[in-house]
């Protein structure tokens, strides 16, 4: 999928009958690199002729910055990655910069396969812009299976539970919680953390603008996560590249007993050689298992595309019942369609599945880059009061 310079874009283009889709996704860790390969592989199975060129492939921690110049200074790729939270962000700063795509949704039959608050979460102004990849489950507690059972410990149900446990592991010398500084790792900790104080319904209320910004609920959470984040995680979470895969290798090494992260870690540690149920678990934010607190991942094809009808050809891929088996399989994410057949999932599928029928509480993922720079920046100073004034400076209300 990825390649070098001399076997680029340019260079394929130039092959007679080749279907060239140049596609940015930042997808290459374990277990995201096997899932988009699943899905590529899907596609030029439907067509034989189609190549994709995975141009962020080398690009690394820069590819959302090349990917902005690409786009910013008309060169743009064929398809490229994105997170529904932060879509409308992206269309404020780069207004008309997508493609909409309700007659593709209506040629391939999708509004009535898909889940229709996905749907809604790639709708902008009435207006479908992105194709949805699936579903990840944000508020999950990855747990090394081992650690815990040797110790005569259970996964954590709240978060009282949470604490003790994690009193116990740091008294026989064990790390109780693996994280990393960067502040979008922090925050899906923090939110974990937060909704298990607050209660799942409160927590949503919270991000619904319905409780005020400053509640002093809100604020208690904040000091639980300060706590939490001075005592019980690895020292070593700010070094340069300790990022959330050095983080779930931890969990898998045994240099720590759980990891706060979203379901695409799965797919990571399954791809070092763990069984889930076996060598790792994994349950809902303690305290607050009953919410399904989920973010989307799509494909968006931008203006000005060198070839828009092969980006719609792969964006009927990853919406068809094939692409979204094989990709999802790989990526710990579930599935966007309710039509595939319980028995098509897999087990982790299945349990996805339940779990979001069985939640009390189902939202999607807040999110703002004005919230990452500040738990980045409350990892520096320990400042409460400069992360609350984050979220007073900018409500999660204004994401509506």
């Amino acid at each position: 999928m990825g390649r070098s310079d001399a076997h680029g874009p340019a260079a394929l283009r130039a092959e007679d009958g080749l279907d060239l889709v140049e596609v940015f996704s930042w997808w290459t860790a374990p277990g995201e690199a096997e899932a988009l390969q699943a899905l590529v592989d899907v596609h030029q199975e439907r067509y034989p002729n189609a190549r994709v060129f995975n141009a962020a492939a080398a690009s690394g921690e820069t590819a959302r910055q090349t990917l902005d110049f690409r786009l910013t200074h008309g060169q743009p790729p064929d398809l490229f990655q994105g997170n529904a939270h932060v879509m409308m962000d992206f269309l404020a700063s780069n207004p008309g910069s997508l493609v909409p795509l309700d007659d593709l949704f209506k040629e391939l039959g999708l509004h009535d396969a898909v889940f229709e608050e996905i749907i809604e979460g790639v709708r902008i102004d009435d207006v479908i812009v992105t194709m949805p990849v699936n579903r990840h489950r944000e508020n999950v507690l990855f747990y090394n299976a081992d650690l815990l059972a040797v110790r005569g410990l259970s996964p954590p149900k709240n978060v009282d539970e949470l604490l003790t446990v994690c009193e116990a592991l740091r008294a026989d010398g064990i790390t109780p919680i693996v994280t990393s500084h960067e502040g979008w790792i922090l925050r899906i900790m923090f939110n974990s953390i937060a909704m298990g104080s607050m209660g799942a319904r409160p927590f949503a209320e919270y991000h619904l603008g319905i409780r005020p910004a400053d509640d002093p609920a809100m604020r208690e959470a904040i000091d639980l996560f300060a706590y939490i984040l001075q005592h019980y995680t690895n020292p070593d979470a700010g070094e340069p590249g300790f990022g959330w895969t050095t983080a779930a290798q931890a969990l898998h090494n045994g240099d720590a007993a759980m990891f706060f992260h979203g379901d695409w870690a799965r797919g990571y540690l399954a791809e070092l050689g763990w069984i889930p149920d076996i060598d790792f678990g994994e349950i809902g934010a303690p305290g607050a298992s009953d919410m399904f607190w989920y973010a989307i991942d799509y494909f968006a094809i931008p203006v000005g595309a060198a070839n828009e009808q092969g980006a719609r050809n792969f964006l009927a891929t990853v919406a068809s019942v094939n692409g979204q088996l094989a990709f999802n399989q790989r990526k710990g994410s579930s599935v966007i369609r309710m039509d595939i057949p319980r028995d098509m999932l897999d087990p982790a599928g299945r349990a996805a599945i339940d779990a979001l029928r069985a939640a009390n509480v189902t939202m999607r993922v807040r999110g703002q880059q004005s919230w990452d720079d500040a738990f980045a920046q409350f990892a520096r100073d320990r400042d409460r009061k400069a992360l609350l004034d984050a979220y007073v400076t900018h409500p999660a209300s204004q994401l509506d």
